[in-house]
């Protein structure tokens, strides 16, 4: 198991193609040795504000368009941090919460 996973993901390239990291999923899987998984879903309208709009749905709060996709990163990587920890998947709303209320407040 990876004690420190990085996550290189250029999210305005991927919203020029239509596509969006909604999520990333925790568990083992049988074909290769990675125990985190992108979920990449098709953005087909709004791209400019998927991920602003994602975030407020799930947190509540407004961010400044220039810290988007580092504070997305950071929860995708809390995710699994959470999720290692509890041994299962937890929601991404779940982390997104938690990493709100415990380590974006007390930056």
């Amino acid at each position: 198991m990876l004690n420190n996973v990085e996550l290189q993901i250029n999210f305005e390239n991927l919203l020029k193609l239509g596509y969006a990291v909604i999520d990333i999923r925790y568990k083992e899987y049988d074909l290769c040795s990675d125990t985190q998984k992108l979920v990449i879903a098709r953005v087909d309208s709004d791209r400019d504000d998927f991920y602003p709009d994602m975030l407020k749905l799930y947190t509540g709060q407004e961010f400044k368009a220039g810290e988007v996709y580092e504070i997305w990163t950071e929860i995708l990587l809390h995710k699994i941090k959470m999720s290692r920890v509890l041994s299962r998947d937890i929601s991404i709303k779940v982390a997104a919460l938690d990493y709100i209320e415990t380590i974006y407040v007390k930056r």
